[in-house]
């Protein structure tokens, strides 16, 4: 929970410099680095299906592991 404020706050801070109205370099998420959710690419933040039975098991599994991509 500490580690969501502390990304929300970073982001803010990070929202008024120059880089964040230009939306470049991003603080790194201390979440994400705790609980190994990197994201490989961060310009790919979106998931595409094929079908919505693709989107249901995709969703069910990320409820299973409690909701966070």
């Amino acid at each position: 929970m500490l580690a969501l404020i502390l990304d929300t706050v970073r982001a803010i801070a990070w929202r008024q410099t120059e880089d964040g109205v230009n939306g470049k370099n991003p603080p790194p998420s201390m979440y994400e680095a705790l609980t190994g959710t990197e994201r490989k690419d961060p310009e790919r933040n979106h998931m595409v299906f094929e079908s919505g039975e693709d989107f249901e098991a995709a969703r069910n599994e990320i409820l299973r592991r409690g909701g966070f991509i």
